[in-house]
């Protein structure tokens, strides 16, 4: 188990009381090795609390697994992903039976890879999304002040752990370094309006540090009921028609590609406010990190483009992905 949290400063953040609890109960069963009922006991509460509170502590980052062993039939499919797509590494962890997990699952099996590329000094550029989201929640905390995080897009304009400040601002809290982002929505309403905002100076700022970045990591999204643009209103429902009827099968940074990868005749691609796909070639390590066969057509098309370096998927899409490609 590793503490989520950096070390306790003036600047920390108090632990609620809640929190206390929950970490108080991961620690007597993961440090101790108590059983849920000798915990439940001890504390004077239900198994069913303690159950709920461990679940809590593996959702928010607090307990964090590590599994060094490697699966055989994971490994054959990730020989055959990096062949077949020219890939530097693949790594292909195994489906949870429950669909709400594999964000998290897919957030296990990518933190490796980014604890092993983050070095102080350098420039990493995020995307946004709940699979992200799990990512940096299973990342180990250490002290890198000189860290740079970029968002490669534009945002929500509320609070959300899934939003792009979010994401950019909790991973650079974990190393103590900066962060930026790009103050504008994912869509702008107009295409005017989009180019105005790439014109600001602060934009182009980001932008152009985004270009010379060390480490990219990305995520995609589908047009299926599960999108979280979707979810959010980001693209409504006449939208997510007229996309599926230019051909779209997801988005990479807002950007709606057809199976072939090319970006499809939509008004949200000529609204969309982030980094321009083709500058993702600038930067030194782009890291796909997506999984579900339902994402299986997006993926593909991504990796067509030929700018991504490393692939963390699951099993099942794994699979699915190389059954639509032989």
């Amino acid at each position: 188990m590793h503490s989520h949290y950096p070390q306790a400063g003036a600047d920390t953040e108090p632990v609620h009381a809640e929190d206390q609890h929950n970490i108080r109960i991961a620690w007597c069963y993961y440090v101790n090795n108590m059983t849920q009922q000798q915990i439940a006991d001890r504390l004077g509460i239900t198994r069913v609390r303690v159950n709920k509170a461990l679940a809590t502590c593996r959702e928010t980052g607090v307990v964090q697994i590590r599994i060094n062993s490697p699966l055989a039939a994971c490994i054959a499919l990730e020989d055959r992903l990096q062949a077949r797509f020219g890939l530097r590494r693949v790594t292909v962890v195994p489906s949870p039976d429950d669909p709400s997990n594999l964000f998290r699952v897919l957030g296990v099996g990518v933190a490796p890879s980014l604890e092993e590329y983050l070095v102080d000094g350098c420039t990493v550029a995020v995307g946004w999304g709940r699979t992200l989201r799990q990512a940096v929640r299973q990342l180990r905390a250490r002290p890198l002040p000189d860290l740079t995080v970029l968002s490669l897009l534009g945002g929500l304009h509320y609070g959300s752990a899934n939003n792009t400040v979010e994401i950019a601002s909790s991973f650079a809290g974990l190393f103590g370094g900066a962060y930026y982002y790009l103050a504008a929505p994912v869509f702008a309403p107009s295409e005017q309006y989009r180019d105005m905002i790439l014109a600001e100076p602060s934009v182009q700022g980001v932008l152009g540090k985004a270009r010379q970045a060390d480490l990219a990591v990305i995520t995609v999204g589908d047009l299926s009921e599960r999108s979280l643009m979707l979810e959010l209103g980001m693209v409504n429902a006449e939208d997510a028609r007229s996309l599926r009827a230019a051909g779209a099968v997801g988005d990479l940074l807002g950007r709606w590609l057809d199976r072939d990868g090319l970006e499809v005749n939509h008004p949200l691609n000529r609204r969309a406010i982030a980094l321009d796909l083709d500058d993702l070639r600038r930067i030194k390590k782009v890291v796909l990190v997506s999984g579900g066969p339902y994402k299986a057509d997006i993926i593909r098309a991504v990796l067509l483009r030929n700018f991504i370096h490393e692939l963390v998927i699951d099993e099942r899409a794994a699979r699915q992905l190389l059954d639509q490609h032989d």
